[in-house]
C-alpha cells in the first residue's frame, strides 16, 4: 500500500481530478466575501482502480479504530485521547467504528488543500466505501489561488494517508456554482461520486456563551458546528476552586505552580497547562483540536465540529465555583485561512 506525504497528496489528487466545468454567472449577483463548501456524500470503489486488490488489509492498522482523538502534527493523523479526561472530551460525537464491519473498506477522511498544503480535513468514517459527512469549510473568495481548491479523499490507515481520488475547483467556478447551481456531483480518481453544496457565508460573526460550574468540569457550547477554516475566539471568566487541596481561589489562568499530583488532561495540549485552566476543544470523531483558554485562545479551525469548554482538571467533582466562556466565530482574513493559523491576539472581534 503506497504512502505519501500531504504536499504530494494535493498536487496528486489535482493530477486526477476531473472538472467541474464553468456554468454562467447571473450579471446581477453580487459576489459573497466567503463562501462555505459542504461535502456530503462521498462514495468510492470498493478496491483500487482497475484491480481486485482492497484498499485496507484484514488486519486494522494500529490506530484505525480510533474513535476519539486529537490531530496529530500532520493532517489525517490522529493522536487517540486516552486517560485522565478522556471521558468529558471523548462524549463529543465519539463516531466509533461501525459494528461488523468489513476492515478491507477504507477509512475515508476529506481533505481541502490550498496550494500545495492541506490545512483542513473531516473527520474519519471508518471502514466504509459511502459515507455523509456534512463537513463544511469556509473560502475567503478572494484568496482561493489561481490553481484553485483540491478536496481530496484519502484512506487514513495508522499515521498513513493514501489517495483514492479527488476533485479541483477554481474561483469562478465556485462563484458560479454558488449563484446558479449550489448543489452538484463531482467524481475523480476512485472517488465514484462527492456531493457538494456551495453558499454564501452569511453571519459575519456570531458570540455564545456557555456556564460551566467547576464540580461539573466542562460542558458543550450551545451552537451550531463550526465550520472547518473559521476563526474562533473563546474568552474565560470566573472564580473557582479545584479541589487539590491547595485552598486557593483561582481564575481561568490556572495555578501558576505546577504539583506532581495535578490530574490535568492526559493529552496535549493540556497535560503540559497550567492546571485548572480554562480549555476548549473543537470538532469530532477522531478529529479534534485544543486550546488553551488562559484567559482567551484565538485560533482557526482546521476541523468541522462541535465546541466543548471546560475546565483542566481530570477529576472535577470536589471543586467549587464557576466559569462562564465567551464564543466568537467569524470568517477568517485571507492570510488566516492560506496558513490555518492566526496571529491576531484576543479581543479584536467587536
Amino acid at each position: 500500500m503506497r504512502r505519501i506525504g500531504f504536499v504530494s497528496l494535493v498536487l496528486l489528487a489535482a493530477a486526477c481530478a476531473e472538472p467541474m466545468g464553468e456554468p454562467g454567472t447571473p450579471s446581477a449577483w453580487k459576489e459573497p466575501p466567503w463562501l462555505v463548501v459542504r461535502v456530503d456524500t462521498v462514495e468510492v470503489t470498493p478496491l483500487r482502480p482497475g484491480t481486485q486488490v482492497p484498499w485496507d488489509d484484514i488486519e486494522p492498522q494500529p490506530t484505525d479504530g480510533t474513535a476519539c482523538g486529537m490531530l496529530g502534527r500532520v493532517m489525517a493523523t490522529t493522536d487517540p485521547i486516552t486517560g485522565k479526561g478522556a471521558e468529558a472530551l471523548c462524549a463529543i460525537d465519539p463516531r466509533p467504528r461501525p459494528a461488523n464491519a468489513d476492515a478491507r473498506l477504507p477509512d475515508l477522511v476529506v481533505l481541502l488543500g490550498v496550494g500545495s498544503a492541506a490545512h483542513y480535513q473531516t473527520p474519519t468514517a471508518h471502514d466504509t466505501m459511502q459515507t455523509t459527512f456534512n463537513g463544511e469549510f469556509v473560502i475567503p473568495t478572494n484568496s482561493i489561488p489561481a490553481e484553485g481548491i483540491t478536496l481530496v479523499v484519502v484512506d487514513r490507515d495508522g499515521t498513513g494517508a493514501e489517495v483514492i481520488g479527488g476533485v479541483k475547483l477554481g474561483r469562478q467556478e465556485l462563484l458560479a456554482a454558488q449563484a446558479t447551481r449550489p448543489v452538484f456531483s463531482m467524481r475523480g480518481g476512485g472517488v465514484m461520486r462527492m456531493d457538494l453544496a456551495v453558499m454564501a457565508y452569511t453571519n459575519p460573526m456570531e458570540t455564545a456563551e456557555a456556564a460551566v460550574t467547576a464540580q461539573a468540569g466542562g460542558t458543550l457550547v450551545s451552537m451550531r458546528p463550526i465550520r472547518a477554516g473559521e476563526v474562533v475566539e473563546i474568552s474565560a471568566r470566573g472564580q473557582y476552586r479545584i479541589g487539590t487541596g491547595r485552598g486557593a481561589w483561582i481564575d481561568p489562568r490556572g495555578y501558576f505552580e505546577k504539583e506532581p499530583h495535578d490530574p490535568n488532561f492526559d493529552n496535549e495540549p493540556f497535560r503540559s497547562a497550567p492546571h485548572g485552566a480554562g480549555i476548549a476543544a473543537v470538532g469530532g470523531g477522531d478529529a479534534r483540536m485544543g486550546a488553551i483558554v488562559a484567559p482567551c485562545a484565538r485560533f482557526v479551525a482546521r476541523t468541522p465540529g462541535l465546541v466543548w469548554v471546560g475546565l483542566n482538571d481530570a477529576e472535577p467533582r470536589n471543586n467549587e465555583g464557576d466559569a462562564t466562556f465567551t464564543v466568537k466565530v467569524a470568517g477568517p482574513l485571507p492570510a488566516e485561512w492560506s496558513e490555518g493559523k492566526t496571529t491576531t491576539p484576543c479581543g479584536t472581534f467587536p
